[in-house]
């Protein structure tokens, strides 16, 4: 009798722990880590701060702000350094008013002292009082080429798609690539000045309450691609 409690006991533990495991996995998988926010009843100061170095941006956000630098934000900044083989630094701004707070970092890249091209990466924060929490709105990132007639540098066109879509971490991110290389190719039979729609999920993430994603690619009048714009944001 002993042992067959001793089992049954030891089944119940299996069972609880399995049951604990599945939870885990579950939330795990259901966490959409864009969605980001914390306690908060306090508003913004109105504050300007129009050029930072990288320690001093860290430094403001979590002792003046008591906020991190997102990860995404970070990773924006790196890969368009990597992407358009940028050597300049970047130079980071924060402004705050009252319920919004926005930090941007930008870089150039030069050639025959003339900037050619242009990576910036943004990061939007607002208060909701009446929640008592501050949420991570937006996150974007912009890789723009602005000398005329040229296209952009760096990887080729389709590297740069498919490495910002993987920072946005896109979800079958091979079905967006294949899709958006047929766009792409049948770009060249439309007009000048076209807007690309690689991807966007704003609808269904809105009913579902998640973060949505888009992915454009512009064009220029020459068919030459101008910008890559990724934005992350919940409505």
């Amino acid at each position: 009798m002993k042992k067959v409690r001793i089992l049954m006991f030891c089944c119940i533990l299996l069972l609880v722990g399995c049951t604990n495991g599945i939870e885990k996995n579950t939330s795990k998988q259901n966490k959409d880590v864009a969605k980001w926010s914390k306690p908060r009843t306090n508003l913004f100061s109105s504050l300007d701060y129009p050029e930072l170095s990288k320690t001093e941006a860290e430094k403001l956000m979590e002792e003046k702000f008591e906020l991190v630098i997102p990860s995404f934000f970070e990773q924006s900044l790196a890969l368009t350094q990597k992407l358009l083989r940028i050597e300049n630094q970047v130079q980071y701004s924060i402004k705050s008013d009252a319920e919004i707070l926005t930090i941007r970092g930008g870089m150039t890249g030069k050639e025959d002292k003339s900037p050619n091209s242009v990576g910036l990466a943004e990061a939007q924060f607002q208060v909701n009082q009446q929640r008592k929490q501050v949420y991570l709105t937006k996150q974007s990132i912009l890789i723009q080429n602005i000398a005329a007639g040229n296209a952009l540098q760096g990887d080729s066109i389709r590297s740069l798609v498919k490495r910002v879509g993987e920072a946005m971490e896109l979800p079958d991110l091979d079905q967006v690539m294949k899709q958006s290389e047929k766009k792409m190719a049948h770009e060249k039979n439309e007009g000048p000045n076209q807007l690309l729609e690689i991807y966007n999920d704003s609808e269904t993430a809105k009913k579902q309450q998640r973060a949505s994603r888009i992915l454009t690619i512009s064009y220029d009048e020459k068919h030459l691609v101008k910008e890559i714009y990724g934005l992350i944001s919940i409505e």
